[in-house]
């Protein structure tokens, strides 16, 4: 870009010569190779996808209307057509610039954020970074745990590598707006942590954002590159270690040994407890019997049920994880565990987008066969 301004900015001062129109007409040609590269190579991915780094160094907005500017006047008649052709090149240079900063500044879908998620993971999988966070990883399995870490080990593990993500400042932006943030106490106890550490008392608003966040906006906050990096390192280590806290889970659950090893029971039963586990859920259950203790007893005896298999299939076929929790949230409706109007549930439990959808799921549930299972489950729970 710098180069093509200096070029038409020399126009102005060069005296015309006998070889001004084929300078024009190599304007005209290099101004357009320039915009169809902006074209195919910026535009066309940005209305497509959600794209990091885009604008870095530069501001297209700015730019296009700088273009503008730069329209040339005629030194002579005999060079008014050669000199309209450069003006009318920068003319469509400008709205390509100008429809990029559209596309920067839209409001970008949820599946764009998934699909950016996924290319930066691949990125960071590929990296040395990643690489060397798997070696201290087996280096902390195999020096301090002896190979096989306990429940007590993982736990430390995990919280120390969350913290770590507060440490690095990648949610620091978020937190500072922050005064109400929902508790997780079943998930990870920050507690534990020694009295003197700094995010002693502010670490659940930390984890709360954490939670929450589901995309991850570049391009004008400071360090985002490195905050990127951080944040998938520690993700990278948490995953490793929530992959050993699962299996020890299920070697320890009852009935253990009829488990499909083909199949994912944990991601099922985790992210059910988690649902449950919200504030929202306190809001609208019926009775404080039902805490945490009790939502925790029922999903974990409803994954040792009969239909453990069932939910478990269902629950790794796209697009059906919402209607699991749908219909679990409509049987504790109508069990009498949660009260208020579908709707009303489904606004404050705020899993899907729209949450008539999610209202619609709830009303399916009796057509499920672990239906009866569950409000069994809830009628033995009130003798």
């Amino acid at each position: 870009m710098d180069t093509l301004f200096e070029k038409v900015e020399r126009m102005r001062t060069e005296r015309p010569s006998a070889g001004t129109r084929y300078w024009l007409m190599g304007m005209v040609a290099d101004i357009m190779e320039v915009a169809e590269t902006l074209q195919k190579e910026v535009l066309e991915r940005v209305r497509q996808e959600a794209v990091l780094d885009a604008d870095t160094d530069i501001d297209y907005t700015e730019m296009g209307e700088r273009v503008l500017t730069m329209v040339l006047t005629a030194p002579n008649d005999a060079l008014q057509e050669a000199t309209q052709g450069v003006n009318d090149t920068l003319v469509v240079l400008s709205d390509v610039m100008l429809k990029i900063a559209a596309q920067l500044a839209r409001h970008r879908n949820n599946d764009e954020y998934a699909r950016l998620y996924e290319q930066e993971k691949k990125r960071y999988l590929n990296s040395g970074t990643a690489q060397r966070a798997r070696g201290k990883y087996t280096d902390w399995k195999d020096s301090v745990c002896y190979g096989t870490p306990s429940m007590e080990d993982i736990e430390d593990y995990r919280l120390e590598k969350v913290v770590r993500i507060f440490e690095k400042g990648v949610l620091t932006s978020r937190v500072e707006h922050v005064r109400r943030a929902t508790r997780y106490p079943n998930e990870l106890d920050f507690d534990l942590l020694p009295d003197d550490n700094p995010f002693k008392k502010t670490a659940y608003r930390y984890y709360s954002e954490l939670r929450k966040m589901v995309d991850w906006q570049d391009g004008h906050e400071e360090n985002a590159k490195s905050h990127r990096t951080n944040l998938l390192k520690y993700l990278h280590k948490i995953d490793m270690v929530q992959q050993e806290r699962r299996r020890l889970l299920e070697s320890e659950m009852p009935g253990a040994d009829a488990l499909n090893p083909q199949l994912n029971y944990f991601a099922p039963a985790k992210n059910l407890k988690a649902l449950l586990a919200e504030e929202w859920f306190e809001i609208h259950r019926t009775d404080k019997r039902f805490d945490g203790q009790w939502t925790e007893g029922l999903v974990n005896a409803l994954m040792r049920s009969e239909h453990k298999d069932f939910i478990a299939t269902e629950w790794g076929k796209d697009k059906r994880q919402d209607y699991i929790r749908g219909c679990l949230l409509g049987l504790l409706k109508e069990g009498g565990v949660i009260k208020g109007s579908m709707d009303s549930i489904a606004r404050s439990a705020n899993v899907c987008d729209n949450y008539r959808t999610f209202s619609k799921y709830m009303g399916q549930c009796r057509q499920e066969p672990y239906a009866d299972w569950v409000l069994e489950y809830v009628g033995r729970s009130e003798k």
